[in-house]
């Protein structure tokens, strides 16, 4: 029994041996998922004028009118075009100074009227 066990460790032990012995290439091969080539600038520019228009819009709308797929758009929404969704509609991640210091404005009224 455990001469079978030996031999199957050994011939399990070669294959691996020669399948890493046989690669020569150092390059990348193309591997699953999207390819990065769908976040090209046009698809880009396309989904934040889709967005502009209505920042109401879905994602299931603009992967109709666009053709790429969910995960890209999501990809382009939150990496590229630094958009949050906050209830229904995507809104900028980062406040300008004007936005920021509007903000304290109204939160410093709320806290004199309370």
């Amino acid at each position: 029994m455990e001469l079978a066990t030996f031999t199957y460790t050994a011939k399990l032990i070669v294959q691996i041996g020669l399948i890493i012995i046989s690669r020569e290439e150092i390059e990348d091969e193309v591997g699953p998922g999207t390819p990065v080539t769908e976040t090209t600038s046009e698809n880009i520019e396309q989904v934040r004028l889709l967005i502009d228009d209505d920042p109401y819009t879905r994602i299931e709308e603009v992967q109709e009118q666009t053709g790429l797929t969910n995960g890209i758009i999501h990809r382009i929404i939150t990496d590229h075009l630094k958009l949050k969704k906050i209830t229904a509609d995507y809104i900028p991640k980062d406040l300008t100074d004007f936005q920021r210091a509007e903000q304290v404005g109204i939160c410093k009224q709320n806290l004199t009227k309370f």
